[in-house]
């Protein structure tokens, strides 16, 4: 009896993952959702943020957006094994004491989108990025408030001034933090 349902397991694990071979980006609504919004007018050339809450989404976004040819895209959860403060720099070089053009000169490239897991949520400056999207949304309303404090912080003047001489076209962006949540499912 035992045997018989262990087998009866095993079958149904084995259509699972037959189906699961079928699956194709192109099918995933949502994905398709978030590389529209990144080549929407609102992001293009904008810096943005990406919370996700598990390390699997975060590095299946990361290589669906390179896929999708979304440039300066890079990804860090808690098993990343890149210095993180790198990651951190290269994304919000202005407001950890760097510039783009001294990142350039040091062969580092910048990083326009950054896909994280809740491992970047606090205590951090990232206010490089005015955008914001929380591709799933966390349980607690306070982790959704520490993500987006993360690029809705006191500004610096003198900062300020340097990003936008560096980058003219987000002038009008400074000051304005913006995000987006993707809801579940109605059902």
């Amino acid at each position: 009896e035992m045997l018989s349902e262990t087998f009866l397991d095993l079958d149904e694990l084995v259509r699972f993952v037959d189906e699961a071979r079928k699956f194709q980006v192109k099918h995933d609504d949502k994905v398709q959702k978030l590389i529209r919004l990144l080549q929407s007018s609102e992001l293009v050339g904008q810096k943005v943020l990406i919370f996700t809450e598990f390390a699997d989404t975060a590095r299946y976004l990361k290589r669906c957006l390179d896929d999708a040819g979304i440039h300066g895209v890079e990804q860090v959860d808690s098993a990343t094994k890149r210095n993180r403060a790198d990651v951190i720099q290269r994304f919000s070089p202005y407001y950890n004491r760097l510039t783009s053009p001294e990142l350039e000169s040091q062969g580092r490239k910048e990083i326009r989108v950054l896909i994280a897991t809740d491992v970047l949520s606090e205590g951090l400056n990232l206010q490089d990025a005015s955008r914001m999207i929380n591709y799933d949304i966390h349980w607690n309303p306070v982790r959704l408030m520490q993500r987006i404090g993360r690029v809705d912080r006191r500004m610096n003047p003198e900062l300020e001034a340097l990003l936008v001489a560096d980058h003219p076209d987000t002038a009008s962006s400074r000051g304005k933090v913006w995000f987006w949540n993707f809801l579940p499912p109605d059902e």
